[in-house]
């Protein structure tokens, strides 16, 4: 299977393109990554579109995805953000095309990531 872009997957949602800052993160190679960036940057944003990137290409399942982040709100807002671009990526002519036999649109749609605080998943 061919690579799919952050590009191809945000035309794909309806989504603005991430910038190429953005883009190098989201399609980084699988492993433990380190992205520092100021208020505003987007970091919620491209977690959300790095989950999504890593399970188009089939590099882990939705329920193998764990988000830990420091502030309920931004907890919040990054199981939002995964589970409704999941829901809309299940659907799109982009995973019809990747997986004609249905497959990948049945893995992405029986998933659930788990998105917590860091206090709350230790506890």
């Amino acid at each position: 299977m061919n690579t799919v872009t952050p590009e191809q997957i945000a035309d794909a949602l309806g989504l603005p393109r991430p910038t190429p800052e953005q883009s190098a993160v989201i399609a980084a190679p699988v492993g433990p990554t380190l992205v520092i960036a100021g208020a505003g940057a987007g970091k919620t944003e491209t977690m959300a579109a790095r989950v999504v990137w890593m399970v188009a290409n089939r590099h882990v399942t939705p329920d193998e995805v764990l988000g830990l982040t420091f502030t309920r709100k931004a907890a919040q807002q990054l199981t939002s953000r995964i589970r409704t671009r999941l829901a809309r990526l299940a659907g799109s002519p982009l995973v019809r095309a990747m997986d004609p036999s249905g497959g990948l649109r049945e893995e992405i749609a029986a998933g659930n990531p788990e998105v917590s605080t860091y206090h709350a998943y230790a506890g």
